[in-house]
C-alpha cells in the first residue's frame, strides 16, 4: 500500500470496488485480512470526507464574506447614486429658481429639460381592457404557484393520486454534524 501520496476519494472508491470483488469471489466470505483492508479503506474514508467538510466549510465561509461584501457595497452604491439624484436636482433647482433655461460655461452647457414618468393604475383597469393589453404585447397574465401552500396541501397524499401537474424530483444530500 502506498502511504506516501495521499489518496484521492475516487481511488478510495476504487479500493472499496476491489474489496467488494474479493468479497464476491470469497462467496461471501470475510477474511481477517479482507476485514482488515476494510477497517483501513473506511479510515481513509472517513479522513476524505473531512477533508472535503473542512473544505465545504471554509467554501461557505467566503460565500459569506462575499455576501457581506456585496451588501457593503451594494450600499456603497446607492449612496453614491443617491448622491448623484441630489446633485442633479440641486443643479435643476438652481436654474428653476434662478429662471434661466440655459448656462453655458467653458466645460459644459447646462439647460432644462421635462420628463415624463408613467404608470398604471390597475384598480381603474376592468377584465376587457386588461385583456385588450395583453392582446396588443402591452401587458402580460402572470401567474405564480404558492410551491409552500402546495407541498403543505399535498404532501400527506400518495404519489399516485397527485395531480399530474405536480412533479416531485428527489436527490440525496449528506448530513454533517
Amino acid at each position: 500500500m502506498d502511504n506516501q501520496r495521499k489518496k484521492s476519494l475516487n481511488d478510495i472508491l476504487e479500493e472499496y470496488q476491489k474489496i467488494e470483488n474479493e468479497l464476491i469471489n470469497s462467496n461471501g466470505e470475510i477474511s481477517s485480512a479482507l476485514e482488515e483492508k476494510l477497517d483501513l479503506h473506511e479510515s481513509e474514508l472517513g479522513e476524505k470526507l473531512n477533508g472535503y467538510e473542512h473544505f465545504v466549510r471554509y467554501l461557505k465561509s467566503k460565500i459569506e464574506y462575499l455576501k457581506n461584501m456585496e451588501d457593503h457595497y451594494a450600499n456603497r452604491r446607492k449612496i453614491l447614486e443617491n448622491s448623484i439624484k441630489k446633485f442633479k436636482s440641486s443643479m435643476t433647482n438652481s436654474l428653476l429658481i434662478t429662471g434661466k433655461n440655459k448656462i453655458k460655461t467653458d466645460d459644459f452647457n447646462f439647460s432644462l429639460g421635462k420628463s415624463q414618468r408613467w404608470s398604471i393604475d390597475v384598480e381603474l383597469l376592468d377584465d376587457d381592457n386588461q385583456k385588450e393589453l395583453v392582446q396588443q404585447d402591452l401587458a402580460e397574465n402572470v401567474f405564480k404557484a404558492k410551491l409552500n401552500n402546495i407541498k403543505e396541501k399535498y404532501s400527506n397524499m400518495d404519489s399516485s393520486d397527485l395531480p399530474d401537474w405536480i412533479q416531485i424530483e428527489e436527490s440525496d444530500y449528506i448530513k454533517v454534524r
